[in-house]
């Protein structure tokens, strides 16, 4: 399920994953799928692609796209653009806010949303390390949908051993901030366009530190949901084949072995059980001009609206209207 603000670069998202150069944007709720092949098994399927129109009108369309069948094999992407980046946390809260009142809208028995939750504990706390996973786990089936962060290879990294039920059901007390925010399904933030941030250092004088802000600020949301994050660009494929391997991973079980990446500011990459928020905190070393706490709309501010931008949609407006103003009142 992806769903985001309009011009997010949700349609070219998906079409980048199914290797579609010519993607065609609908409207409502549109559905596509990815090939997905196993080439060890010569095995073949299709995920299931919803997406969710950006006017905040179709969002009672999700009752066809998530309802209680579905939900447990449902991975959420919410997707925002850095080509408006004073508007990324106020989208994330919004379409967060939006799936969950709509997963409360299912009535779910306590005992299912008890047995989500649990899952999603359960599949931050079985989290390692690529390398540092143990040896002679057996890996499930792939193209056999299993319960998106599942026991066997939880929602990024390498695998647990096996252990018994009353082993398993115990879980340690979460990390500060974590799944604060828990809605019983695998999240994942996407951040399209990250070319973009070229852009803004140019016209908008962005530093180093007001993209660590932002990244903060994401992080700090992503940990409260239980949210894994790709910085992503489909003009300069950064991050797209990455998602794709993600995602079959957390739905499929297929090996994954990328451990997380924060080095380059415009890929980075968290997989779901890896950050925290001492590691957070490194980010706070270079603010200069900001504190981490800030609000996020005093710190990365809309730009003005520039007088040429006003009167080119003035003129626009303008030819759109002319015709109808130039025709003849009929008598």
């Amino acid at each position: 399920m992806n769903s985001g603000d309009s011009e997010t670069g949700k349609t070219t998202l998906v079409a980048k994953l199914q290797c579609n150069e010519d993607p065609k944007k609908g409207s409502g709720l549109e559905y596509a799928y990815i090939d997905v092949r196993d080439e060890y098994r010569d095995e073949h399927t299709r995920l299931s692609v919803w997406m969710l129109d950006g006017d905040p009108r179709y969002s009672d369309f999700l009752q066809f796209s998530v309802n209680s069948t579905s939900l447990e094999h449902t991975v959420v992407l919410l997707t925002v653009s850095m080509e408006t980046p004073w508007a990324i946390m106020d989208q994330l809260h919004v379409w967060a806010t939006t799936l969950h009142e709509h997963i409360d809208s299912l009535n779910l028995g306590h005992d299912q949303v008890k047995q989500l939750q649990d899952k999603m504990t359960r599949a931050w706390q079985s989290y390692v390390e690529p390398g540092d996973e143990l040896e002679g786990c057996g890996a499930a089936s792939p193209l056999k949908p299993s319960p998106p962060g599942g026991v066997v290879g939880g929602q990024g990294g390498g695998q647990r051993t096996s252990r018994s039920m009353e082993e398993e059901e115990l879980f340690l007390p979460l990390p500060e901030g974590v799944l604060t925010r828990n809605l019983g399904l695998p999240i994942i933030v996407v951040v399209t366009k990250t070319d973009h941030m070229a852009v803004l250092e140019k016209e908008e004088d962005y530093k180093e530190e007001h993209f660590d802000f932002i990244q903060q600020s994401i992080r700090k949301f992503c940990l409260q949901y239980g949210a894994s994050l790709f910085y992503t660009s489909v003009k300069e494929d950064k991050n797209c084949d990455l998602l794709y391997k993600y995602l079959v991973h957390l739905i499929y079980n297929f090996p994954f072995r990328t451990p997380a990446l924060v080095v380059e500011k415009d890929a980075v990459f968290i997989p779901a059980g890896w950050d925290n928020e001492k590691k957070i905190s490194i980010l706070f070393e270079n603010l200069q001009t900001m504190n981490a706490d800030d609000y996020y709309g005093d710190v990365i501010v809309r730009p003005p609206t520039s007088r040429k931008a006003v009167v080119r949609e003035v003129e626009a407006v303008f030819r759109r209207r002319r015709p109808y103003a130039l025709r003849r009142p009929e008598d």
